[in-house]
């Protein structure tokens, strides 16, 4: 009895934040959390809150829902709920085993969505937008260029939608997943002992926007540091990091945050002379150059 009620009120939670309801509790906890943060700051450390960079970082997320949710959402979902209901391999997939099916995959989507836009040149041009701001908190959580939206991430859980894992049951796990993403935004969280072997906790992530050589293209995961161990991409923070890109971009336009990436993929494949050259910087890793030998770390030539 108290096993189906749980099942019940976690179904309910889980379509509530995969529905269109959960958008707008995604969007509130969002900013409450924001709030909160600005408060602690003004509170607790007055002076190390950078008003100017937090308000630029919304006014880009802002310009990302505007114009990325059909490309980079709706579009992919349909997709999911057409092969989920047309194309299952399982009819009825138990609640307690699409859950954690769904929270692997989505890990494993996340890691090579992730991984791809380090090391792919045009992929970097999009995602170094998030990089680019030389603070950290939340704010910087939704800082992104407008057609970074996960696209890759989203074709990648497709077998998930094969298995059988419904359409809400995946939102919901991927929204509460999000708002981890957000907490891992946050300078002012410490070092959290053991978790630190096996989460992807703030530390962890401090160190993945950092631009010294040892953090350059490391910690790719959302939640878990499994992966990264696996795959050879952890590093703990171990010095502090130091934020942003390796050439720090300062501008707090939204619109020149935007286009940041684009100027700094078009400088690049000005250099080359040939057009095989030019459009090898679309695929080629960032610290890829067409007259010399590759260069370590991703970042090494930042927007300009």
């Amino acid at each position: 009895m108290v096993a189906g009620s749980v099942s019940t009120a976690v179904e309910s939670f889980l379509s509530y934040m995969g529905g269109d309801d959960g958008f707008w509790a995604l969007g509130a906890v969002y900013f409450g959390m924001i709030g909160g943060e600005w408060l602690y700051y003004r509170l607790r450390r007055p002076g190390r809150y950078d008003v100017k960079d937090a308000a630029n970082n919304v006014l880009v997320n802002l310009i990302n829902i505007a114009f990325d949710t059909t490309t980079s959402f709706v579009a992919p979902m349909v997709l999911y709920y057409w092969i989920w209901e047309h194309a299952r391999l399982i009819p009825h997939l138990g609640l307690w085993v699409a859950i954690p099916l769904s929270f692997v995959g989505h890990e494993i989507a996340y890691y090579i969505d992730h991984r791809l836009g380090h090391r792919v040149g045009l992929f970097w041009a999009f995602h170094q937008v998030h990089h680019s701001s030389n603070e950290f908190n939340f704010t910087v959580a939704a800082r992104g260029f407008l057609i970074d939206g996960n696209i890759v991430l989203f074709l990648c859980v497709l077998p998930l939608a094969w298995l059988g894992v419904p359409p809400l049951v995946f939102l919901g796990v991927h929204a509460l997943k999000s708002i981890y993403g957000i907490f891992n935004h946050s300078d002012w969280v410490p070092k959290l002992g053991i978790l630190e072997e096996f989460m992807a906790t703030p530390a962890n992530h401090r160190a993945h926007h950092g631009t010294q050589d040892k953090y350059i293209d490391k910690n790719y995961s959302q939640v878990t540091v499994i992966l990264d161990r696996l795959l050879g991409t952890f590093q703990r923070e171990e010095e502090r990091a130091n934020l942003g890109l390796v050439t720090p971009f300062y501008d707090r336009s939204p619109i020149a945050t935007q286009l940041s990436g684009l100027k700094w993929l078009r400088n690049r494949m000005r250099t080359a002379d040939r057009w095989q050259d030019k459009l090898r910087y679309l695929w080629k890793p960032p610290e890829w150059t067409h007259d010399a030998p590759a260069r370590q770390g991703s970042e090494f030539v930042a927007a300009e």
